[in-house]
């Protein structure tokens, strides 16, 4: 079939289901009741024109190489219209005004939906569900209540969008940019955003159910400077995607529960985090100069954290040391007096640090320190300096890495005690065990010179390579 001209006419109950209308005009046209089923729409241009309860789903809308020109749906008004299914390739949808759409299921990769209009109420959503967004520009495009539950936004641009009360719910928009984007009264749940870009941006008030956790994927995202209030995070992972870390700096997380989230590696520092992060695994994560204040820590793991400069004023289950000589000691729950297995950093200057009871972290950090572990299966990390350290009661863990200095360990328990030297990656034959005097000192190579461990009044034949972690 040739091409039409529909241009600025009126068109009430026509159905042109499964019809080949590529080419048509329907520019400023009226549309009421009109059927396009699975109709063949390619290079159409339905520009400025208003389409009141037409069903076009399954339509093809998708240029080719005969109709390589994207459908043009530019400043048209859409009531009640019916895209499901439909193949909106590079459509050009800028500044659409909608009400009551139904995209489910389209595909819209490479779209332009700059500024349009696709927002609802909570009480009748957009209905934007396992659409396909890939590469889409929705930048300053209104979607609030819009439900995207399933949907691609995969490198997606929704720079300056609205986004209240929208759900994003088992969406994968990895690559995304939301900068410039506010996010309130938002549902974040089982969704992917590695990659994705929310410098800068403000998300306030994303709850979820009792019991149910958000389980969102941030791997390698940006969030530097972003402000999150309110929000349920838990059980979300900020790692590192490959070689790209995820940058937190300056990130708020501002009465959010990060609960069992996942920040190894991390670039964290200055980042601020108060409210629940119990379980959280922060090992090796960058948090120096963070405000931890007030946060409550119980059985998080920050093993391999750097903590410079970091505060944690009325924090549970984390300590943290300033740059003078400071006596740390670890916490009981305030309720039971039960033992909380803590996280202790001294930090610069020549510490004391005494875990108490508990399955503690010590961290010595730079200085000659003194730890104590105290009951329980402690791990002790002296750093750079001369440290003392001493397990106490239970099977502990004592770990050594590059420029650790001279140290001590006092009390060592034979086949219960365990030296951690995996930073080194060697094997027991590296080693050069030396009995001086009732002490034993263990030397290598690879430690370099002035690194030596000595274990106090204990016999060197007694040493074997059951008593390290390599």
């Amino acid at each position: 079939m040739s091409a039409l001209n529909f241009s600025n006419q009126l068109l009430v109950g026509n159905n042109f289901s499964g019809q080949n209308l590529n080419g048509s005009t329907f520019f400023k046209a009226s549309l009421t009741d009109v059927q396009f089923v699975g109709t063949l729409l390619r290079g159409t241009n339905f520009s400025e024109a208003i389409l009141i309860n037409v069903n076009a789903s399954n339509a093809v809308f998708a240029p080719n190489t005969n109709f390589p020109a994207p459908v043009n749906f530019s400043l048209a008004t859409l009531q009640n219209v019916n895209f499901s299914g439909a193949n909106l390739k590079q459509a050009n949808l800028f500044k659409i005004n909608t009400s009551n759409i139904n995209l489910s299921n389209a595909n819209l990769t490479d779209a332009n939906l700059s500024e349009a209009n696709l927002s609802g109420e909570q009480s009748n959503r957009p209905n934007l569900t396992g659409a396909n967004f890939t590469r889409a520009n929705l930048s300053l495009a209104n979607l609030k209540a819009a439900d995207f539950t399933g949907a691609n936004l995969t490198d997606a641009n929704l720079q300056g969008a609205i986004l209240e009360a929208t759900l994003l719910v088992n969406v994968n928009a990895t690559g995304a940019d939301f900068r410039l984007t506010n996010f309130t009264d938002v549902t974040l749940q089982d969704s992917i955003f590695d990659l994705a870009n929310f410098s800068g941006v403000s998300l306030s008030d994303a709850p979820l159910p009792p019991g149910e956790t958000a389980n969102l994927s941030f791997r390698g995202a940006n969030l530097s400077g972003a402000t999150i209030d309110d929000a349920v995070l838990t059980n979300s992972d900020f790692s590192a995607f490959g070689s790209t870390v995820t940058n937190l700096t300056g990130t708020v997380f501002d009465t959010t529960d990060v609960s069992g989230s996942n920040f190894s590696q991390a670039n964290a520092a200055g980042v601020l985090i108060n409210g629940s992060a119990v379980g959280a695994n922060f090992s090796n994560a960058n948090l120096t100069n963070a405000n931890l204040s007030k946060g409550d820590f119980t059985n998080a793991n920050f093993r391999g954290a750097n903590l410079t400069g970091a505060i944690a004023a009325d924090a549970i289950a984390l300590v943290v040391g300033t740059a003078a000589n400071d006596t740390l000691n670890g916490t009981t729950n305030l309720l039971t007096g039960a033992a909380i297995n803590d996280n202790i950093f001294g930090n610069q200057g020549n510490d004391t640090i005494d875990g108490g009871a508990g399955n503690d972290y010590l961290d010595g950090g730079s200085g000659n320190d003194s730890l104590l572990g105290g009951a329980g299966a402690d791990i002790l990390v002296g750093g750079a300096g001369n440290d003392t350290l001493n397990g106490g009661a239970g099977n502990d863990t004592f770990i050594f890495a590059s420029g650790f200095g001279s140290d001590r360990i006092n009390s060592f328990g034979n086949n219960a005690d365990k030296i951690d030297l995996t930073a080194f990656a060697i094997s027991f034959g590296s080693l050069t065990v030396t009995q001086d005097a009732a002490n034993t000192v263990i030397s290598s190579g690879v430690f370099g010179a002035g690194n030596t461990i000595t274990l106090a009044n204990f016999t060197a034949t007694n040493v074997d390579a059951t008593d390290f972690i390599f």
